[in-house]
């Protein structure tokens, strides 16, 4: 059995979870994804557990080789006790401590965050912040959540605050966005909100391959599908995203007045789609902000090259530099 030191990253998504191993470098020694239940407290705690177990058995590490854990959560965490304070998909587990129980039974720091922190921290450590010392984060999925890295530090507000341009309002719509208020970017680009795109058109009876897809059952249109019609061509699909890019690059050319990133990187599950709005999220972005068309400074959005693998990898850094979790 290995009994170099190490830390362990968990990554909690909407329906799976990923489990990660690392020593001192940012290279992961295992990884893997596996579905999850959202069900009580307890029930998350077990999963954690049996994860874990599972990860050091098949990755041949002693329990006594971990160091330190780290967690990634759709959910607003507090940092010093671990207690889920709110998030829309982790209701269940409000009010109840995930990293205590983790904390007792393996008897190691364990930290946990919301994800576009660790997300934000994995970029810092294992992505653009290794030659980008100013940047922001889009973490682009089933939300847009943000992060933003000045003079190589990782921006942690207090009372467990963080960065949340995602819920910026860019354009008119009055679109109801599930952190309460209204019209937030969040709730239009997203993957929900693409998928909401579609709906409408064809509902409104648009010519569109969209109808043939969901067999003319407006309910049943995905973003998948949005992106798969526009690869083939559909001019209404290709009309949605560049709607949605459009929306980024204000987004992103407000950042650029307010910080003056060297970059913004687009992480998340719809990062492997960013070649259809790339190009689009870039020219609105420099045709909107004076600070870039003048060229008094410079920035480029990018998609990031970590893949699902950010979160873990925020969830390692951030245990290693915030608990003296040392692997050494």
């Amino acid at each position: 059995m290995n009994m170099e030191p190490c830390v362990i990253g968990i990554d909690f998504g909407k329906t799976n979870v990923r489990f990660a191993i690392a020593g001192e470098q940012p290279e992961l020694k295992y990884f893997t994804k596996r579905p999850y239940l959202r069900r009580a407290p307890e029930d998350i705690h077990r999963q954690i557990f049996e994860g874990i177990d599972a990860a050091l058995q098949e990755a041949g590490y002693e329990h006594s080789a971990v160091r330190g854990i780290g967690i990634d959560v759709p959910a607003v965490v507090n940092r010093e006790t671990g207690v889920i304070l709110w998030g829309p998909d982790w209701d269940f587990m409000a009010g109840a401590s995930l990293t205590k129980p983790i904390a007792a039974r393996y008897g190691v720091p364990v930290v946990a965050d919301v994800d576009p922190v660790m997300a934000t921290w994995g970029e810092q450590w294992a992505g653009v912040g290794k030659t980008c010392k100013r940047f922001a984060v889009l973490t682009w999925g089933t939300g847009l959540g943000a992060g933003l890295v000045i003079d190589g530090e990782v921006q942690e507000y207090p009372d467990n605050l963080f960065p949340e341009f995602g819920h910026s309002r860019v354009s008119d719509d009055d679109w109801p966005c599930k952190c309460g208020a209204t019209g937030c970017i969040d709730t239009l680009v997203c993957g929900g909100g693409i998928a909401r795109h579609g709906r409408l058109a064809v509902e409104a009876g648009r010519h569109s391959l969209l109808r043939d897809l969901c067999g003319n059952a407006a309910e049943k249109v995905t973003s998948p599908m949005v992106f798969e019609a526009a690869q083939r061509g559909d001019a209404v699909a290709i009309a949605i995203l560049e709607r949605v890019a459009v929306l980024l690059g204000r987004l992103c050319g407000n950042l650029v007045l307010t910080m003056q990133p060297e970059k913004i990187v687009i992480v998340g599950g719809l990062t492997d789609r960013c070649g259809w709005v790339l190009d689009t999220i870039n020219r609105t972005m420099h045709d909107n902000c004076w600070l870039l068309f003048k060229g008094l400074t410079k920035c480029e959005v990018v998609a990031s090259e970590l893949g699902d693998q950010a979160g873990v990898l925020g969830a390692i850094r951030k245990v290693q530099l915030k608990t003296g979790a040392s692997i050494k």
